[in-house]
């Protein structure tokens, strides 16, 4: 009987620029058998070590909720005053990135590594069928003692807590269940009216969710050949102000381009807009472009009438002397 190979663990970054988070994907491919275990990318911040800006809100909210609810994951800050700390910035330097993660997987020792389905829909596809199925009234959101609803079509955010940054920060990195609520679900709309009160913007956490929550995959509702736009620019919320949202959607929102156009215009590898896409069409501010023009119809090829005897002797003369040339 074969030896079961172990599961790799998931390391995930949060709070920098695109190409770090390509850099690290990359580095990783290069440690390949040479850490402790077995690591691979994730991009989702459900992962079992999370390496952070240091001065990220959302970062550091999600450092303080693991510390409370003690859930073993570790987190390792671009920088610290405290000598004693690890930290890892970028560019990230391999031998660095080693000593970080053998580092955690003896924190990490003994707890199981993070689990993804590949196959299971992302919390970000999950929330956008909730919100396109026929006849929802509602949506209901349910993340570990916390709890809201989205009315639609208004999309009206009710949470039953002020929802600030910890909150966000516990939606983006645990489990959140989803269910759409029509007409024959009455009661448990009521039920959640009455727990959930407190008013709270809902774009900013579907950004968020759409950014942080899509699994690297595009929803398949969206077409990467096809042209689209903006119709405004969105509220990016809790997850700051990237470089490459802020780059992608001041293009979009003088044009229509497809993915890969605009992936070339914004000098993207096309395999990180994903996430901003996503969330583009959670949030409802990614338009259709208008279809391609159908392409005009070949000319016919009309048969020309015969010559006349007469009429072909004078056009090979004129042939011949180049007349009208």
């Amino acid at each position: 009987m074969s030896a079961q190979v172990p599961k790799a663990r998931k390391i995930t970054c949060i709070g920098f620029d695109w190409r770090a988070e390509v850099s690290l994907k990359e580095t990783l491919a290069l440690l390949r058998g040479k850490t402790r275990e077995a690591w691979q990318y994730s991009d989702e911040l459900t992962a079992d070590v999370v390496v952070y800006e240091t001065h990220n809100v959302l970062a550091q909210a999600m450092v303080r909720r693991s510390a409370a609810e003690n859930t073993g994951r570790v987190f390792f800050p671009s920088s610290s005053e405290d000598d004693s700390v690890l930290t890892l910035r970028y560019p990230f330097g391999a031998s660095r990135l080693v000593a970080c993660l053998d580092s955690a997987s003896l924190q990490l020792q003994g707890r199981v590594p993070a689990t993804e389905q590949a196959e299971a829909p992302s919390l970000c596809q999950r929330l956008d069928d909730a919100l396109r199925a026929p006849g929802t009234l509602a949506v209901s959101i349910r993340a570990g003692d916390q709890q809201g609803w989205l009315r639609l079509p208004e999309r009206e955010l009710h949470w039953s807590q002020p929802l600030g940054v910890d909150e966000i920060a516990g939606l983006l990195s645990g489990e959140v269940e989803v269910e759409a609520l029509g007409p024959t679900e009455g009661a448990a709309l009521r039920r959640l009216e009455a727990a959930a009160r407190h008013p709270a913007p809902a774009e900013g956490l579907l950004w968020a969710i759409g950014i942080a929550r899509s699994k690297g995959s595009l929803l398949p509702r969206l077409d990467i050949a096809r042209p689209c736009r903006l119709r405004r620019w969105p509220d990016f919320g809790a997850i700051g102000r990237r470089s490459l949202d802020i780059r992608c959607a001041s293009l979009l929102t003088q044009r229509e381009l497809a993915p890969s156009h605009l992936a070339m215009m914004a000098g993207i590898p096309l395999g990180v807009l994903g996430n901003f896409l996503n969330a583009c069409a959670l949030v409802g501010v990614l338009e259709p472009g208008k279809a391609l023009p159908a392409a005009a119809p070949a000319p016919q090829a009309h048969a020309l009438p015969q010559e006349s005897g007469l009429g072909s002797v004078l056009r090979r003369i004129r042939t011949a002397l180049a007349i009208g040339q």
